[in-house]
């Protein structure tokens, strides 16, 4: 297997910083060949001072389609909602709500149905729980291995979290694997023992979701670490 790209700061805001204007370089290249860019980004507390320097970004807006690498099943409104932080955080960009029925199971199926649409996306990034999992796909859950699935069709489905709020939409690897630059935002000590064991494909990890991500993206996968 050819490994990931590992790009290591000395603090978070210079991870930041460097990987806004990354993610602003790709945006932008698609952009000047004609197209829309295409960017699903991770929720949670991580990602913020990344979103924050990336409105700063020179970009036509309402030309980059936005959505999460996953959700929570709670209003679009709640302070939990993941698609909530990213439209505060970049307001001119075109958001999708994975909110697509109102039943999780139809929602996922439509969500995943719209951003199969959107293939190849420009870019993906993901963040990563200290218990290995992305997106909403966690250790152990219903259906994970289905979702982690080489040759799995691309689309999203209905994720169970250990913790509430338990119900996630969340696309599958397959869909997350079609993009042209793919990226894993990690912080924090602990994090970074868990990917070098990943790295080191050691057999206790090789149940967890990151794992499977970081075998099947291989070099294609840059990670980005900061404490």
């Amino acid at each position: 297997m050819n490994s990931p790209v590992l790009c290591l700061y000395p603090d978070r805001d210079t991870c930041a910083a460097e990987l806004a204007q990354v993610l602003g370089a790709r945006l932008r290249a698609e952009q000047s060949a004609g197209g829309r860019a295409r960017l699903l980004l991770a929720g949670g507390q991580s990602p913020l001072p990344l979103l924050h320097r990336l409105a700063g970004e020179t970009l036509d807006w309402s030309r980059v389609d936005l959505s999460p690498t996953d959700e929570r099943w709670v209003a679009a409104a709640d302070p939990a909602s993941n698609l909530r932080m990213l439209c505060s955080a970049l307001p001119q960009a075109q958001a999708l709500d994975p909110r697509q029925a109102a039943i999780p199971q139809v929602a996922a199926q439509a969500w995943g149905e719209q951003l199969a649409g959107w293939l190849p996306l420009t870019a993906v990034l993901l963040g990563m729980g200290e218990d290995g999992h992305f997106a909403s796909l966690f250790p152990g859950m219903p259906g994970l291995s289905a979702a982690l699935a080489a040759d799995a069709p691309a689309g999203a489905l209905v994720g169970v979290a250990p913790v509430e709020p338990c119900l996630r939409l969340t696309p599958n690897l397959a869909l997350l694997l079609r993009s042209s630059w793919l990226g894993l935002l990690v912080f924090g000590s602990a994090k970074r023992e868990l990917l070098e064991a990943v790295l080191a494909d050691q057999p206790d990890t090789r149940d967890l979701p990151v794992h499977a991500l970081v075998q099947q993206a291989g070099s294609r996968l840059q990670i980005h670490w900061a404490p």
